[in-house]
C-alpha cells in the first residue's frame, strides 16, 4: 500500500485530503509544519509521495522540497499553494516539485495527479529481473530511455529522472535536430503561458547533461544555441521505436 505524507497546517484541509486519499486505498500521515515533514521523511517506513503546502510554519514548502532533493530522493512531490504568480511556480519547480497545484484545487484533479505519479514511480522501480513492456524507446550514445515505463540508463547504469526531467527529455527527443527556445520549453513542458526571465530551463538542461553526457562540459547530445535555446542530437538521429527492438 503506497504511503503518502500530507504536510498542511490548515487542519480541516489536511484531514479532508487524508480522508479522500485513504478512501482511494493509500496509507496517509499528516503533519502540520516543515520540520515535522522532514522528520517523517527520514523515518520508516519510506514514503511514496509527498503532498506539500507551500506556506508551512517554521519552514517553507520550498525549503522542505529542496531538503528532500538534497538527500538524493526522487519521491514525487505535489506542492499546494494559494500563490498565483508565475515566479512562485518557477521557484517551486526549481526546488524540485513535480506538480504545482493552486488553491482552491479540484479534489478529483489532486487524486488523479497522485494516482498517476504513483503509477509512474511504480514503473520506474520495477525490479530489473521483471521484463518491462516495450514502448517508446530512445537510444543515443551509451544511453537508453523508455518513455512509457520511465526507465532510463546511461553507460550501463540506471538513471532516475523526475517527471519534469522526463517530460523535458521527451520534448527534446521529439524535436530532435530543431532548435527549441527557452520560451517554447517553458510553455510546452512547464505549462507557463508567459515566459518570465528564469534560469529554470538551463538548470534542467545541466541535469540532463550530467546524467547522459560522457563529458557534461563538452556535450554532444544536448547542445546550446547561443541566444536562442537548445538542440538535441542523437547519433546522427535518435533511434526511436514503438514496440520494437533495435532494427
Amino acid at each position: 500500500m503506497p504511503h503518502i505524507l500530507v504536510a498542511e497546517d490548515e487542519e480541516h484541509l489536511a484531514y479532508g485530503i487524508k480522508f479522500n486519499l485513504e478512501a482511494e486505498g493509500y496509507a496517509v500521515t499528516v503533519v502540520g509544519d516543515g520540520q515535522a515533514a522532514l522528520a517523517r521523511f527520514a523515518a520508516d517506513p519510506p514514503l511514496d509521495l509527498v503532498v506539500l503546502d507551500l506556506m508551512l510554519p517554521g519552514m517553507s514548502g520550498y525549503a522542505v522540497c529542496e531538503a528532500i532533493r538534497a538527500r538524493g530522493s526522487d519521491v514525487p512531490v505535489v506542492m499546494l499553494t494559494a500563490r498565483t504568480l508565475v515566479e512562485d511556480r518557477i521557484r517551486g519547480f526549481d526546488a524540485g516539485t513535480d506538480v504545482y497545484m493552486q488553491k482552491p484545487f479540484d479534489l478529483e484533479e489532486l487524486l488523479s495527479v497522485v494516482r498517476n505519479l504513483l503509477v509512474r514511480r511504480g514503473r520506474a522501480e520495477r525490479p530489473a529481473a521483471e521484463p518491462a513492456p516495450r514502448g517508446m524507446v530512445c537510444r543515443f550514445g551509451d544511453s537508453e530511455v523508455n518513455f512509457d515505463t520511465w526507465e532510463a540508463a546511461s553507460r550501463g547504469r540506471p538513471v532516475r529522472l523526475t517527471s519534469l526531467e522526463m517530460k523535458l527529455l521527451r520534448y527534446l527527443v521529439e524535436h530532435e535536430g530543431s532548435v527549441v527556445s527557452r520560451e517554447e520549453l517553458l510553455k510546452n513542458v512547464w505549462g507557463m503561458t508567459r515566459a518570465p526571465a528564469t534560469r529554470t530551463v538551463d538548470t534542467f538542461m545541466f541535469n540532463l547533461r550530467k546524467y547522459f553526457e560522457a563529458d557534461p562540459s563538452r556535450p554532444i547530445h544536448f547542445l546550446s544555441v547561443r541566444g536562442t535555446g537548445y538542440r538535441f542530437v542523437g547519433d546522427g538521429h535518435a533511434a526511436v521505436a514503438s514496440g520494437r527492438g533495435p532494427g
